[in-house]
């Protein structure tokens, strides 16, 4: 008997298939776990056991000049697998006290009309909030700061916001959207229960920003990198609420330790200046949160990454340094 003749799939039918799974690998690429923070294996990471939360955002949509801040968590993730565990200042093992990386959170782009803008990383964050738990959100642009402060805010009512940067970030809007990583601040001002911002490094501002401060005397604190040598840092502390939301845009420091961001400005600050100033604020306020935004990496330069990754490190251990055990001043 003559085998049935097999008809070759109908090109509209092929087409329909390999549409849905080129939809279905990048589903699973979006949604596909990083590596976990300092490499740490499950005893040490497993989310029922863990105090600090990595939360991956790759978010990327209005920056302005460098782009490539979607690769950021990534590449700080791996540089983190490479960071020593022990911290010699602290003379401790901060991984010891649980440190889950969770899934990338993967955020639609946010525009004027979204109704309701960055709601994944809200709905994402509020868990960690609710539960005493410490999330450390690695972005990506500036912008997803404001789903990570609004699941803060509806706890904390006296939220208060510590943000290094070089730019203030202060406008209403830009390029149309007032969701824009250049709108950040305006916000996040906006958003909180009882608006306090500290801006720390900021050394670009435009005329409407200036104005707006101005005319509105709005409680936002600048402490200008033109004046760093003045600051006192314990100053710039006391202007905060007692619970504290932390964001640290790297181009706040200095492009000579941090070129591998969208914006740089010369005139930054320090390693040893955000160090300072990161372990003061845990020491006197409670951080209930953070974020580290605006890596751009930069192909074979891993210095900057590096940087990030231990900046993160160095927070988990300024944070829980009692939980820890660390008895001495440091």
């Amino acid at each position: 008997m003559p085998s049935k003749k097999t008809s070759a799939p109908k090109p509209a039918a092929t087409a329909t298939k390999a549409k849905t799974a080129a939809t279905a690998n990048k589903a699973k690429s979006a949604g596909k776990k990083m590596p976990n923070f300092l490499g740490l294996p499950d005893k040490n990471s497993s989310a029922g056991n863990s105090k600090v939360f990595i939360v991956p955002v790759p978010y990327e949509a209005t920056t302005c000049y460098g782009k490539g801040t979607k690769n950021g968590p990534k590449a700080i993730l791996e540089a983190s697998t490479e960071l020593e565990r022990f911290d010699d200042e602290l003379w401790a093992e901060p991984h010891k006290i649980g440190i889950h990386t969770t899934e990338a959170v993967s955020v639609p782009k946010v525009i004027r009309t979204t109704e309701k803008p960055f709601q994944k990383i809200t709905d994402a964050i509020k868990p960690y909030i609710e539960t005493d738990k410490f999330p450390i959100i690695l972005g990506g642009e500036h912008s997803l700061t404001l789903g990570a402060v609004r699941a803060c805010a509806e706890r904390y009512k006296d939220l208060s916001i510590l943000q290094v940067d070089a730019h203030a970030d202060l406008r209403p809007e830009y390029q149309d959207n007032p969701y824009s990583h250049a709108s950040v601040s305006y916000q996040l001002y906006k958003c909180l229960p009882q608006p306090l911002i500290t801006q720390v490094g900021i050394r670009n501002i435009s005329r409407e920003e200036t104005e707006w401060l101005e005319k509105e005397h709005p409680r936002v604190n600048i402490f200008w990198a033109r004046q760093q040598h003045k600051w006192n840092f314990q100053e710039i502390v006391d202007t905060l609420s007692d619970n504290v939301y932390l964001t640290v845009d790297v181009d706040g420091l200095d492009p000579s330790i941090m070129p591998a961001t969208g914006t740089p400005e010369p005139g930054g600050m320090s390693w040893n200046q955000l160090m300072e100033l990161i372990k003061l604020v845990c020491v006197k306020k409670n951080v209930v949160a953070a974020d580290f935004v605006e890596l751009s990496p930069i192909k074979g330069m891993h210095a900057p990454d590096f940087l990030v990754a231990k900046a993160v490190f160095k927070l988990i251990g300024y944070r829980y340094a009692l939980d820890l055990g660390v008895t001495k001043r440091y």
